[in-house]
């Protein structure tokens, strides 16, 4: 299965030490150009790490970088304004690619997807997917969930403990 992802997953992922995850349970991992704009460009620019990481797995070809199709992008920010310019692109990418997966952690933007009739998921799915496949240990999980949480990803407590609870069932 492929994957077009927004920015929030390559971001924290990679700042997890676990942007692999994506390339494991993925075959091929597409994003547009906002998102690498986003991710790689104003990401070095700021000095940080993740972007760095990012950049070399497009430049080793573990993920593409495509236009979106502007007449899709124009017709998503029509429907949905709120949606940023990158997760526009990432569905209107993702309409072009089906079938694929669409990772998005924005609530609004997994919405947006759903009624487009996307397969929308997000970084803790990847994270989910990995353990129940045994591409990392419940344990490895449990640490790069962690992770997340400590380089500043947004989730509840509520989710948290959700999800900490749901890696060891998945196995």
């Amino acid at each position: 299965m492929r994957a077009v992802a927004n920015s929030t997953p390559l971001i924290y992922l990679a700042k997890a030490k676990a942007l692999r995850l994506l390339f494991e349970v993925y075959k091929e991992i597409i994003i547009p150009e906002a998102v690498y704009g986003e991710v790689v460009v104003t990401g070095l620019e700021k000095g940080f790490r993740d972007a760095e990481l990012v950049k070399a797995a497009i430049e080793e070809g573990s993920i593409r970088v495509e236009e979106a199709p502007s007449k899709d992008v124009k017709r998503i920010l029509k429907y949905a304004p709120m949606l940023h310019k990158g997760e526009a692109e990432v569905l209107a990418l993702a309409l072009r690619r089906k079938p694929c997966h669409v990772l998005l952690d924005d609530r609004v933007a997994r919405l947006v997807a759903r009624i487009l009739g996307l397969e929308a998921h997000g970084t803790l799915y990847v994270v989910t997917v990995a353990a129940a496949r045994k591409i990392i240990t419940v344990k490895e999980a449990l640490k790069v969930l962690d992770s997340l949480v400590a380089s500043g990803f947004g989730i509840s407590v509520k989710l948290y403990l959700k999800i900490r609870e749901k890696i060891p069932q998945r196995i």
